[in-house]
């Protein structure tokens, strides 16, 4: 009888050191699958936060180069008030030098023309802002609405030369033409931003 108790008691030795192994295995089994539960986790919090960040990168790209197309706009805008203004009074002072040459300039054409010269820097900032975004055609469309701005501007001081009413509407439809060919072009812009 004492083999038999014996080999009950190795049976549950052996059936003990079994349990054991089953325990150790199970232990590392439930580490393994947490591990890989948190790696997972990271890599799809590390992809997520990836893209977050990089839309919102856009996003503020887009908010820039938005706000930099309406400032451009405007200042366009305030310049080209500024300059149909000086048109008018100078187109009109040159009309009445026609039929008057011992007219002299009026005072509120000279005042019309200092805001005219301080405006150019207006012009000037949005070719800067606009070579600075990148947008070269944007800043050479500014270029040549400043131009042809110059043109009429030395055309008109010029008394020596005669400058008739076809002239004057002839400079008008060039310019409101420029304008309108650089909005488009802005507009362009804005819809590929």
């Amino acid at each position: 009888m004492s083999i038999e108790i014996e080999d009950l008691f190795n049976f549950n030795n052996y059936y003990s050191s079994i349990g054991n192994i089953m325990t150790w295995i199970e232990v590392v089994d439930s580490a393994v699958k947490i591990g890989l539960g948190a790696l997972i986790a990271g890599i799809i919090a590390f992809l997520l936060s990836s893209t977050q960040h990089r839309n919102e990168l856009k996003k503020s790209k887009v908010e820039r180069e938005f706000e930099m197309l309406k400032e451009v706009a405007e200042k366009v805008e305030n310049f080209n008030h500024i300059t149909l203004r000086y048109w008018a009074l100078s187109s009109d002072w040159r009309r009445r030098l026609i039929l008057d040459s011992s007219i002299e300039k009026p005072n509120e054409l000279s005042v019309t023309q200092n805001e005219f010269f301080d405006s150019f820097k207006e012009l000037t900032k949005s070719e800067s802002l606009l070579l600075l975004f990148g947008y070269k055609d944007a800043s050479v469309q500014v270029r040549e609405y400043g131009d042809l701005i110059k043109d009429f501007y030395n055309r008109v001081k010029d008394t020596n030369k005669p400058f008739e009413i076809s002239d004057a509407t002839s400079y008008r439809e060039s310019m409101i033409n420029k304008r309108s060919e650089l909005f488009n072009l802005l507009n362009d812009i804005y819809k590929t931003i």
